[in-house]
């Protein structure tokens, strides 16, 4: 059996592993879970930006 990739577990903009504690950081706009070593680097805004860029993929707006 496969094991699934908790996303709740791993760093959204470096994929690194988090520590099981209840003192995650998380992104306010995305809440995403990330480490401290991303926490506010230009990184972070790229994923941020990128994760937002993504919601739409694939759909198209039925009003035009």
């Amino acid at each position: 059996m496969t094991e699934q990739k908790n996303i709740m577990q791993h760093c959204f903009v470096c994929s690194k592993d988090l520590p099981q504690s209840n003192t995650k950081s998380f992104n306010p706009r995305t809440n995403l879970p990330v480490c401290e070593d991303c926490k506010g680097t230009e990184a972070e805004k790229k994923a941020e930006k990128e994760a937002w860029d993504s919601l739409g993929e694939g759909f198209v707006c039925g009003c035009i």
